[in-house]
Order: structure tokens, then sequence, then C-alpha cells
């Protein structure tokens, strides 16, 4: 992924960094992976290449040995967890947990891992509100290394007899996860990857590093006059990771955060007891011989973020430099006191380390420039390293991701993101680290990613979300005093679906393909018939192993036919971006891959009098004869022009999507407001688009849609054209069109036995799992649900195993409220053809 920018940097040092490599070379490497760095997360992924038959692997460690103190996996609590709040996050972690269940008996090294489970107390009503909900969503089934159930506090008293059941009114209890020695896990990793054939050299410090285009390589030179050249470079750096970034032109979206912690040592031996972690105080405890390991996530206020460090450089000493400020802590453990008494008096011995971390708390794992490869900024490096380093193993090996978890794209805040924005909002995550509840966080926003008419879209009464920098609106209140957020979405449905509405989805990434092969690669990238001059149409690419990379919608922009923009979610962009330039490279194609995201914006208008209102503004044809559907025209609407791409694809409505210059978003939406005031023209958001599609029965990427999917089992094989001769994915796209699934994606509805609550709380939104009337196992989960107006019930999609008949009485619980679910055999509106 080579962005210009990057380019810029390497181009005017390249001559520099390759006289140094040169002339101060004694030794030379030559391997295939050189991992940059050996704590859990450098030596995990060393570890998984190994396990691919990957022999040729060189792990390089800072320090004089493996987990040292100046680093940060030296200090890690070592709790190791199976919850988290985003679902597709699960497997990463169940790996980690079956990993280190068996490495001690492969090394020989005692990590001293310990299955005790672990709590998350609940001692108010939102925080039992929300344990619930990850409940009612925990997907799991006969053999699943975890499993997590809502305690009572007679059952946590059973479990934890240090907690004071009277003070909680129930705790989450994950089994089979639970503790271990971060130290020794890390020396495991290093040396089962040794015994897989890697080596690794302690000491060894880069100096330059830079890319040899022409040989396609990376070369490092270390300190002590070593060179290496390496196929794939991975930067496993830690808090240190920025550093060596910089010697080949990068910079990292990360932050170093210092952390306190302590030895307690209470007044009688702790008994045996799970993990504890309490949530609203965001402080962990954990046994440890005969002492207790306490830490906390220190408020906002008292959140240090050492950007003296990324200034200057994080020095030697690292995490050995920090002075341990337990007083940071002090609201933290004196609510652990209240809820674990025994810790009351306890001997503090203080420490502190520095970790680094992005911010949205997830790490940047994957590819950041042509094999150079991401896995650092991680807050739970325990829990997640031995997953993400088979994952990013995985992916290099294989060339593709080889599950969803578009969280952790390294590239996820390229054109965007600032110094401010990192600052601002990593010291909100890691304040907030353990509330799960509040997602709409609000520091660093906005960014610069803006739609030219978000300053009216707020006045206008709009709620927005954050979508990969962008603000996106979701619903309008219109001035509507203290109306609950169900009834305001079925008001902007009824209106946009019996009159008109308009939509900003300057939001969604947009890419450009353009250039003498750019219809040749269209055809090799993209897995289904490429759309005619003045047509638009879904399209999808697919990885070698056939599962879905990507959905999205192409057009021309051109008349000459060697333009081309495809229509793709913002947190999919930079990945997108990357497997057509990789494609491209491997076909020798002459194109031009970028993202035009920042200067194209879009406004849709949809509703049955969307037509009307265009007419007002243009003097082109917009009649269903002039302007079928499924087509583009360059128009001029008032005083802009845009390509308007008349597609009721996502809607099910009549629609018309108008790309215009960012820069005239303002004008355009002025005069269609004008245009409309006669036709009842109103704003309406993301979620009113949602009740939409899905009535009509309309899939998305993210939840019907992933890379661990396939387009068959998806019900969209239609967009799979096996008349082309080569495309990426064919083989096993073809082997997957024979094949006959064990699952269903359903259209269902819900009812319960007293009827649905007007209440969005009782609406599913996805992932909460289905189970047979009376029975515990799982037989299906909802990917995506909205209210249906029609209907006037809850409606959704979800993946149902076959084995279900289609008569049986299947059951969701979505909050304390149990719904019956029934599936829908054709959906509730046919999609406009």
């Amino acid at each position: 992924m080579l962005h210009a920018s990057r380019s810029l940097i390497r181009t005017s040092s390249d001559h520099f960094n390759s006289t140094m490599i040169r002339n101060s070379s004694t030794a030379t490497k030559h391997v295939f992976a050189c991992v940059l760095g050996s704590g859990v997360a450098g030596s995990s992924v060393a570890y998984h290449l190994t396990k691919r038959n990957i022999k040729d692997v060189l792990l390089l460690e800072r320090a004089s040995g493996v987990a040292s103190p100046t680093g940060t996996s030296f200090h890690s609590p070592g709790l190791v967890s199976a919850s988290h709040p985003a679902h597709r996050y699960k497997p990463i972690l169940a790996h980690s947990i079956e990993l280190y269940s068996k490495l001690e008996e492969e090394t020989g090294v005692n990590i001293d891992f310990q299955p005790t489970g672990t709590i998350r107390l609940a001692t108010n009503e939102t925080r039992l509100a929300e344990f619930r909900k990850y409940v009612n969503r925990d997907y799991y089934k006969e053999g699943d290394v975890c499993k997590t159930t809502l305690l009572t506090p007679d059952q946590v008293r059973e479990l934890a007899p240090a907690v004071d059941h009277s003070r909680v009114l129930g705790a989450l209890h994950t089994t089979n996860d639970g503790t271990i020695s971060a130290r020794a896990l890390t020396q495991a990793l290093v040396v089962g990857a040794k015994a897989g054939g890697a080596q690794v050299i302690d000491g060894a410090i880069p100096r330059e590093i830079r890319y040899d285009k022409e040989k396609g390589h990376w070369i490092v030179a270390l300190e002590d006059g070593t060179l290496v050249t390496t196929r794939n470079l991975i930067n496993a750096g830690g808090i240190w990771a920025n550093d060596i970034a910089r010697l080949s032109g990068h910079n990292l979206p990360v932050v170093v955060v210092e952390h306190q912690y302590a030895v307690l040592t209470p007044n009688k031996t702790p008994d045996n007891t799970p993990a504890i972690i309490d949530h609203d105080s965001t402080f962990y405890v954990r046994k440890s011989g005969d002492d207790y390991l306490f830490g906390g996530f220190e408020p906002l206020e008292k959140t240090v973020i050492r950007e003296d460090w990324y200034k200057k450089g994080v020095p030697t000493e690292g995490s050995k430099s920090i002075k341990a400020d337990f007083s940071r802590l002090d609201d933290a453990y004196k609510r652990a006191c209240d809820l674990i008494p025994s810790l009351e008096g306890a001997k503090i011995d203080a420490r502190a380390a520095v970790f680094s971390m992005t911010p949205d708390g997830y790490p940047l794992v994957g590819p950041y420039d042509k094999n150079y490869w991401m896995s650092t900024g991680f807050l739970d490096g325990v829990s997640s390293g031995g997953g993400i380093g088979k994952y990013l193993a995985d992916w290099i090996v294989d060339g593709e991701p080889p599950a969803e978890l578009f969280d952790t794209d390294a590239s996820r805040y390229e054109r965007w993101g600032d110094r401010k924005f990192f600052t601002e909002r990593s010291r909100e995550t890691y304040s907030m680290y353990y509330n799960w509840s509040y997602t709409d966080r609000l520091a660093g926003r906005p960014t610069d990613r803006i739609s030219g008419v978000y300053g009216r879209l707020k006045k206008d009464g709009a709620s927005f979300s954050f979508r990969n920098g962008w603000e996106v609106a979701n619903s309008f209140n219109m001035g509507v005093q203290n109306e609950e957020y169900l009834p305001t979405l079925i008001r902007e449905y009824e209106m946009v679906t019996n009159k008109c509405g308009v939509i900003d989805l300057s939001w969604k990434g947009k890419i450009e393909v353009k250039g003498r092969d750019a219809e040749k690669l269209m055809d090799y990238a993209i897995a289904s018939q490429i759309p005619a001059l003045g047509k638009i149409s879904s399209g999808l690419m697919l990885t070698r192993h056939g599962g879905i990379l990507g959905p999205m919608m192409i057009f021309h922009h051109d008349r000459q036919r060697s333009a081309f923009i495809l229509l793709t979610e913002p947190e999919r962009e930079s990945r997108d971006l990357y497997w057509l330039r990789r494609a491209a490279a491997e076909k020798q194609m002459d194109v031009q891959i970028s993202i035009v995201s920042e200067y194209l914006a879009s406004l849709a208008l949809v509703g049955p009098k969307s037509r009307e209102v265009l007419s007002a503004l243009t003097k082109s044809d917009v009649s269903d004869e002039g302007f079928p559907q499924k087509s583009t025209r360059m128009i001029r609407l008032g005083p802009v022009g845009v390509v308007c791409a008349r597609s009721s694809t996502s809607t099910g409505q009549l629609s018309f999507e108008l790309f215009h210059n960012r820069a005239e978003t303002a004008k355009l939406y002025h005069a269609l407001i004008g245009a409309g005031r006669d036709h009842g023209i109103v704003n309406f958001g993301q979620a009113a688009l949602n009740m939409m599609r899905l009535e009509h029965g309309y899939k998305i990427w993210g939840k019907e849609l992933t890379l661990d999917t396939n387009p068959f089992e998806c019900g969209i094989g239609s967009l799979v054209d096996f008349n082309k001769k080569e495309f990426i994915g064919r083989e096993s796209a073809l082997e997957f069109s024979k094949k006959e699934f064990d699952r269903r994606l359903a259209l269902i509805t819900f009812d319960t036995e007293e009827g649905i609550v007007l209440d969005d709380k009782f609406v599913p939104s996805g992932n909460e799992v289905i189970r047979i009337d009376g029975q515990e196992a799982r037989v299906g989960q909802i990917t995506s649900g909205a209210y249906n107006v029609r209907l006037q019930k809850p409606i959704a999609f979800a993946w149902i195993d076959n084995s279900v008949g289609k008569n049986e009485r299947l059951v969701v619980d979505i909050g304390d409220k149990r719904l019956f679910a029934t599936s829908l055999e054709t959906p509730t509106i046919p999609p406009i053809q």
C-alpha cells in the first residue's frame, strides 16, 4: 500500500539510507520475515509463522533478553480475557486461550496459566443491562473453549467469596479464561518459534530501514553493522514501534500512555478467586501467589500521555523510567476496598509502566505498506496476542486476511487522523476502557471528515455516529419535544416513503480506478460483470478462498470507459485500496488507484416525489424512459454539476444519488431543499435507511456479508459472473456454487406473548442468539435488525442452522424480554426493479 506521502518521504532519503547501509555492512542475513520486537505480539507472530512451516524467520529484540522490564510485556497483569464488546474479536481471544492451555506442555516453559475464569461486577442497573445484553449475544456451542453467563449476587458469593455480594447486582462470568505470567508466556513463544526454525537476536537495535523497489524486499541495518534483507517486515515494536516506523519514513497513529499498578499484600493469604474487574471504577485485581496484583485505568484528568516521547523518541529505559504514582488510582482503590474488603489495609508496592495504544483501543494489525506489516498498539496484548499472531501469520503466508477483523486495520487512520485526535481520543478511550455501553464517544470530534452540510444538519437536529473519521447523520429530532428514538425513526421513514427525503452519504468510501488497464483490472479484481458506460451496478470482490472481501457499487465517471468509481464502506476503503493495488502489481497493469472520498461527495434523494424535485432543478430528462433504473447521467442541478445515479438497490424506493465536488455540497443541498419544499422533503439519516433496506431484504457488508461468508450461502451468487474466464477467487467460488451449506440467511420477524412494546430496547441490532423454544442450544444468530413500520414489529436478518425446521418455534432474548421469531418467505416489499 504505497501512499503518495510515504513515497515522497522515502524518495528523499533513499540515497542517504542506501549509502549508509552499504558502507556499514559486516554481515548479511536473508529471511522471509523479520519481526522487530519480541514481546508477546512479536514472538507470537514468529511462533505462528513457524507453525505454517515458514522456518526462515528472524526475531529481533532491542534489549538483552525477551520480556525486558524496559518494555510492556514484563509489566502486564497477565489477564487473559475471552469477553470483548466486539463479537468478531472473540475467535481471536479463544485461540489465545487454546494456545496458552497447551503451550507449557509444548515448550517446557512454566507460563503459570490459571484458567480461573473472570467475573465482571455489575453494581448498577446500567451495567447489569449491559451484561444482560452481552450474554444474549454470546454465541457458543458444544466444545467451545469459553462460556459466558450472568451471575446473581449469591452466585458471585459462591464463586468469589472475597467480594461483598451485597454491593453487587450481578456479574458477567467467563469460564476457562483467567491469568498467566506474561513474561513466561513471551519466553515460551520464543522457545516455540526457535524450535520451529526461527532465529532470535538480542540487543538488535535497527539504525536504518529502507525498501528496495527493484528487488522487492526490505533492508534493515542494525547498529552493530549487521544487514537484514527480508521479504516481509513486521513492526511489533511496542512502545518503540513509532520510532522504528520513522526509520522508513512512516508515522504511526499511536500514543504512549503511563499505567499505574501495584502488588498488594493483604493481611491474610487470599483465597483462590477468578480475576475480578469492575467496569465502573475500571479496576482489575487478580490473585498472584500470596498477593494480589491490582491496577486500573485512571480517570481522564489523571491520564498521562507521553507526547514528549513521541517528539523526542522513547528512551532506552522505557518503562523503567516511569515513577509510580498510586494516588492516580485512589478512587479505584477505595472502590476496590468497598467491594473486596480484604484489600483494606494491604501493603501497597506501587509500580508503573508504559504501553502504546491507538485512539480506539484496537491494535494496528495488517499491511501498512508494501510487505510492511504491523502488530502493535495493544491494550490487551496478552489476551489477544496469541490469536492475533496466528491471524497475521496466516495473512502473510496466504496473502489475504483469514477472518473479518476490520477494527484492527493498520491503515484505518490514513488521510484524516492527526496528533490532536490521536491524543484526545486515546485519553478518553484509556480512561473508559471497561465502559462498553458508551460507544458514541466525543473526544477529538469532529475531524476534518465532515461534509459541506454538517453544520446545517446539526442545526436541524441531527444526531451523529462516527465512522472512520466521518460524522454520519443517524436521525433527526425535528424539534419534537421529548420524542423517543423509535417514534423519531418511524416519522422519518413515513415522510420519506410517502413523499421524499435527502440523506448525506458523503461518508461512503470512494475509490477511483483509472488508466489504460483500468477495465482489465476491474475484470480481474471484481467477480461480477462490470457495468457498461452510463450504468451503475453491484459488484463483489472475493478472496482467493472465495470469501466476500467486499461488496460495492460500481460506475464510470468518464466517457472513455477508462475511469471507474467504486463505492465501498469507510472502514474498508484502505483494505480495498491495498487489495486492488496488489492485484494490479501482480498483473503488471498500467492503472492509477486512489481514494477520492475527501473530495467526491454524495447526497441522495429518495422517495416517490424525488423525481419531481429533480425535474424542478434540471432540463435533463429524468423520466423512466429517459433515465432508467441502474443508469448514470452527468446533469446539472441548479448551480451544481453532478453525476446522477439512479439505483434503488439499497433503499427499495425511487432513488437518485448525486455525486459532486465536496466544495459544492452546501449549494446542492440548499437547491434540493428549496425545490422539494412543496413536495414535503425532509432530512433523514442512516437509521431510517437501515429500516428501508431491511424491509426489502438488502444485505450489507459488516452485517450479513463478511470475509467469513461466501456469495452462495448469502444468496447473492448471481453477482458472480462465471462467464469471465479469470477473476480472483473464481475456482473457489465455483466450488461454493455446487456446495450445500449447513446454515441459511433468513429474514425473521418478532412477537412477544403480550405484543411488541414500541421501544428501541426491544429491537435487535445484531449478534443476538437464536434458540429453539425450551432448549439451550444455539441454532442461529442475528446479523442486523430494525423496526418494520409496515408490519409494526421488529425485523432482522439471521443465520439459522438448516437443521431447524421452518415451523420450529424460535426465541430471542433482547434485554429482559423474550421475543418469538417467525421466518418471512419474502421481503415485506419488493425492491424497485
